[in-house]
């Protein structure tokens, strides 16, 4: 059966449409146009994993240096032991957290520095087992700034240490977890 479209028409409706077909400037139906296309497309996906992989693209972003006795400590006091002595409460350190949280799950913690050359933040949280929550190494030229949500054992102070030219400063906020959400 002949269409009024021609015959190659007749016999591409007959075709089974799961086939990709891309029809040229001459009106003719070209698959080899597709399949370069679909080639191309997976080639540059690969050379840009590749590249974001070996970090020749990418933006700078705060990495986690290696922490592994803070993280092994059980106490508060062996926490700041380990990273040496500070004083309980700088001003040019600011953290941020809600007073009361309903679920001690997901708290959200921010943390920033007024101070010129931060090369860590830490965050410790007294009332969990392993008082470390988090520790960031924060690359030169970059904004002392860091928003993370950890989890809560229980109600307590928030710690946030941050060195900047081989001193520690530190700066803590109370927030109380509320089981249920009843104050």
């Amino acid at each position: 059966m002949i269409s009024r479209l021609g015959h190659k028409h007749a016999v591409d409706a007959a075709r089974p449409h799961a086939t990709a077909v891309s029809i040229g400037t001459d009106g003719t139906e070209d698959e080899a146009d597709v399949d370069r296309d679909r080639r191309g497309l997976i080639v540059t996906g690969g050379l840009f994993w590749v590249l974001l992989q070996s970090g020749l693209l990418g933006s700078v972003h705060a990495q986690t240096p290696q922490c592994a006795d803070l993280f092994s400590a059980t106490t508060m006091d062996e926490a700041l032991a380990i990273l040496g002595s500070t004083s309980a409460n700088d001003t040019v350190v600011d953290v941020t957290l809600p007073g009361v949280v309903e679920d001690g799950a997901v708290v959200p913690v921010t943390v920033s520095s007024t101070l010129d050359g931060v090369s860590e933040i830490y965050v410790l949280v007294a009332s969990n087992p392993y008082p470390a929550a988090v520790c960031f190494e924060i690359p030169s030229g970059t904004d002392p700034f860091v928003s993370v949500r950890l989890k809560l054992a229980q109600s307590g102070p928030v710690y946030a240490v941050v060195r900047a030219s081989g001193r520690l400063y530190s700066r803590v906020a109370q927030t109380r977890v509320t089981v249920g959400g009843c104050v």
